[in-house]
């Protein structure tokens, strides 16, 4: 599949660094958990001391311990 068909691409860089390139938003955000939206998908990163260090229109870069991440199809809520 290509970047960008289906879906946010999500990349790991260990467990400190995630990069989200095709996501519409931020639905949610603390140092535990940032949630973003992506479409019909909500993508969920859990972890500790987690920063929202880049923001675009259509991209995010997370840091801190990651712990998790998840997609929910659907509105969350």
């Amino acid at each position: 599949m290509e970047k960008g068909q289906g879906g946010p691409v999500v990349e790991l860089y260990g467990n400190r660094r995630a990069v989200v390139d095709g996501c519409d938003g931020i639905v949610d955000y603390d140092q535990e958990k940032v949630v973003l939206r992506a479409g019909r998908l909500t993508l969920e990163i859990q972890g500790e001391g987690l920063r929202l260090t880049r923001l675009t229109e259509s991209s995010a870069v997370i840091q801190g311990r990651i712990h998790q991440v998840s997609y929910v199809y659907g509105e969350r809520g």
